[in-house]
Formats: structure tokens, C-alpha cells, sequence
């Protein structure tokens, strides 16, 4: 498998949707140890436009709302009717990412998992390996509801930073836990 290259602009795009899916506002401001993904993904979208459109902005020099416009063409989700993300078969089963960003010639793949259990870790790490065969990039959220963020606090452990970097240089997944 040939890795799409990581160019300045693609780190810049990536960073962006980064940006936006972690946005501090999502999680200072909803219950997300209690809401639904779903939920989550509702309150997560406008915040990625919104991030999205200030980058396309500045990268084409257009005004908001011809930005704003674009980038909800370029961002696929399954919380809006008119788009379809499409599945991905893999040993008999369908799968698909949460959202899908595609600009120019680069497609992201963008998975959240909440969960406070290794399984849930697991799960969003195996969907994200799937994704990377069909996808140039894939940003994989995990948000830690375990009462005493185990999880968000052992991310900077030398095997999960090992892990984690590997993830990134042999399969272009960056693995972000909040």
C-alpha cells in the first residue's frame, strides 16, 4: 500500500479538521460522557465548517459564504440527508467513517469513538486500519468517558506514543484522544 504523500498543505488541511473536531467549545459546553456519538458528531459539524471555512478562506481568498458553501459540499456526513458516505466492505461487513472530507484530490476519513474500555479503543483503532486502504488520511477522535480518563491520561506513555506514531508513518492515521 502506497502512503498519499504528507505535504505542507495536506498537514495544514489535516490540522484544520484537528482543529475543528476538537474544538474546546464541544466539550466545555455538552455532556459527552452522556450524550450519544451521534449527538456528538451534531454539535461537532458546524465547529468543523466553521474551521474549515476560515481555512478555505484565507487558501483562495473567497468571501464567507462562497466558502462556507463549499466546504459543506466537501464535507460528508451522515447527520446531513442529502450525502452519503459509502460503505467499505472488509471480511463481509460494511464499515464507514463518521465523516469524510474531500478537497482537490485529497479524501480524509474522520472516525469518533467515545468509550471508556480497551474494546472501544480497539474498535476505533481496527475501523481506522480498514479506512486507511480507501482513504489518503484518516483522523480517528477517541473521547475518554472513563470516570478517571485513564485513557486521555496514558496517551503520552512510550508504548501509546510508539503506537501512535507508527499508526501515523505506516498508515497515515493520526490518533487524537480527548
Amino acid at each position: 500500500m502506497k502512503l498519499a504523500s504528507k505535504s505542507k498543505k495536506r498537514l495544514e488541511i489535516l490540522e484544520a479538521l484537528t482543529e475543528g473536531i476538537t474544538h474546546p467549545e464541544i466539550f466545555e459546553t455538552i455532556d459527552y460522557k452522556k450524550q450519544s456519538e451521534d449527538k456528538i458528531k451534531q454539535f461537532m459539524y458546524p465547529h468543523v465548517v466553521d474551521v474549515m471555512t476560515e481555512y478555505l478562506m484565507a487558501q483562495k481568498g473567497i468571501g464567507r459564504s462562497e466558502a462556507k458553501n463549499k466546504i459543506k459540499d466537501m464535507l460528508l456526513w451522515e447527520g446531513n440527508v442529502n450525502t452519503t458516505v459509502k460503505n467499505i466492505m472488509f471480511m463481509g461487513t460494511q464499515n464507514r467513517p463518521d465523516m469524510v472530507f474531500e478537497i482537490s484530490d485529497l479524501r480524509v476519513a474522520i472516525e469518533i469513538k467515545r468509550g471508556k474500555s480497551g474494546s472501544d479503543l480497539r474498535s476505533g483503532i481496527g475501523q481506522s486500519i480498514i479506512y486507511s486502504t480507501h482513504y489518503d488520511f484518516v483522523i480517528t477522535l477517541f473521547i475518554d468517558t472513563s470516570d478517571d480518563k485513564r485513557v486521555f491520561n496514558s496517551r503520552n506513555g512510550s508504548n501509546e506514543i510508539n503506537f501512535t506514531d507508527t499508526l501515523w508513518k505506516n498508515y497515515n492515521i493520526k490518533f487524537i484522544t480527548v
